[in-house]
């Protein structure tokens, strides 16, 4: 590179500031704009990552909400509702043929049932059993 050659009339160009007027009022805006701007956006990003986690929550709950109308549909069915009864609550219909599978070596409720009837000389009534358990907790 050339040496700058020296202008007319004798004078040498002068080296530039670093920091002029005019970069300091740039910088300035800028760290301003950024101090206003900081909160507005990260309002924005939160909003917009609860906008998303409500969404999915929301997917979720209509999944929930459909498998609810499903069984509510099912439930609406009485053969459903006897099916149901049988299965859990081990429910027989007038004139079903009702088997009991015990292991080996166990008595089966049926015949505990009737162990009890033939000992005390009474039935197995509810009421009954609560008088007989609260009379032996009184001794």
């Amino acid at each position: 590179m050339k040496p700058a050659a020296p202008r007319q009339g004798g004078t040498e160009r002068r080296a530039r500031p670093v920091l002029t007027g005019r970069a300091l009022v740039l910088g300035g805006i800028v760290v301003l704009l950024v101090v206003l701007l900081a909160s507005p956006i990260h309002r924005f990003l939160g909003s917009r990552s609860d906008i998303a986690t409500t969404s999915e929550q929301l997917r979720k709950d209509q999944q929930q909400l459909r498998e609810l109308k499903r069984q509510k549909d099912r439930w609406a069915d009485p053969g459903y509702v006897q099916q149901q009864a049988r299965a859990r609550l081990q429910y027989a219909m007038p004139g079903d043929t009702v088997y009991v599978v015990v292991d080996k070596g166990q008595r089966s409720d049926i015949e505990k049932t009737a162990g009890s009837t033939s000992a005390t000389g009474r039935g197995s009534e509810w009421n009954t059993r609560l008088w007989d358990s609260v009379r032996s907790a009184g001794k």
